[in-house]
């Protein structure tokens, strides 16, 4: 069977579909759309040079493309982490503040590698220089709480921070509520600026995850770039635990490497006396 004859397409040399020459300089050149100027055209082959003022234009206008650019970026990353913050926000701890706090829920704390005490252990945190701040205590006296308000004010600085339960991590990791989601929990406890674990020791403790904790900790106390530039980290990863268990507790758990590390750095507050919730008494 004949094949139809292909139509052919004459070659046409780049010199005859160039934009007239309107001007010496790129300022002068009104493009023509689809074409290429031939002041340009010729710069590009080589036939040509650019001026210094046509030069130091051109970096001008590509370095305002990239501001914009990066501008464009940043606010859209911005964005994406205040959606962020208010979906892991539990709903009762929307509007936790400061201003609220029960005295009990402001105790004094202790480094325990140098048994330095530091008075306001909650609120002058953020203002320190310890990446980590455990807060133990009963349940129901205000830990919770306390963590969440700390949220709300590195995001009103500007910090990337995300808030997980830790049952909820530990089965969101493992990949129970499908791949995304497990994908998502991994890259929010490595990279936000502030991550609150709340209730830990209450999730199921195997092996696994003891060894995911493990690398958690470890990745959060590095001071790494991540950007792969070179750099440092302007702000150092910072991680606050709450938990119904004291240390022995907390070691027969998860052993004394891993609660060594997490508290390697770490400013422990106790945070005990009456009960703050809804549930302090026998509501039926």
């Amino acid at each position: 069977m004949n094949q139809p004859a292909r139509a052919t397409r004459r070659h046409i040399p780049v010199h005859q579909i160039e934009t007239t020459h309107a001007g010496n300089g790129l300022a002068d050149v009104v493009p023509i759309t689809g074409r290429i100027p031939s002041r340009l055209a010729d710069i590009l082959r080589g036939k040509a040079r650019m001026s210094p003022e046509e030069a130091a234009r051109v970096d001008e206008l590509f370095e305002q493309s990239d501001q914009e650019r990066f501008a464009d970026a940043a606010a859209r990353r911005e964005a994406g982490r205040a959606r962020l913050w208010a979906r892991r926000c539990t709903r009762k701890y929307q509007t936790a503040t400061y201003d609220q706090f029960h005295p009990q829920q402001d105790p004094s704390g202790t480094h325990l590698a140098t048994r330095t005490e530091t008075a306001h252990a909650v609120t002058g945190w953020l203002d320190g220089t310890r990446q980590g701040l455990l807060l133990k205590g009963p349940s129901r006296h205000g830990k919770s709480y306390c963590a969440y308000a700390i949220g709300h004010v590195a995001r009103a600085s500007g910090l990337y921070v995300t808030a997980w339960s830790m049952p909820v991590l530990n089965k969101a990791l493992r990949g129970d509520f499908g791949e995304r989601e497990g994908a998502a929990a991994w890259g929010e406890v490595m990279d936000a600026d502030l991550l609150i674990l709340d209730d830990v020791g209450q999730e199921n403790i195997t092996s696994w995850t003891r060894e995911q904790l493990h690398v958690i900790a470890e990745h959060r106390l590095t001071a790494g770039d991540d950007d792969g530039d070179g750099g440092t980290r302007a702000y150092p990863r910072r991680t606050i635990i709450t938990t119904n268990f004291g240390y022995t507790e907390l070691v027969d758990l998860y052993g004394d490497p891993l609660v060594e590390r997490l508290l390697e750095d770490a400013t422990v507050a106790v945070v005990e006396g009456k009960k703050l919730s809804a549930f302090a008494a026998d509501p039926f």
